[in-house]
């Protein structure tokens, strides 16, 4: 059974000279226990992204 999606906020996409950055909302860090320094991981299925922090 697939698991049921939760928004928990939006963030907005910047550009900064080559680069497309964005600032990940309060709410997301929280609750990910990430703190600047962290290292993020991005993971897709099909058209979908996850994002973890790494240990």
């Amino acid at each position: 059974m697939p698991q049921q999606k939760s928004l928990v906020d939006v963030a907005h996409v910047s550009k900064r000279g080559s680069s497309l950055r964005i600032t990940l909302p309060r709410k997301v860090a929280e609750r990910l226990k990430i703190e600047p320094g962290d290292i993020l991981g991005f993971y897709t299925d099909g058209e979908v992204i996850f994002l973890e922090r790494m240990q």
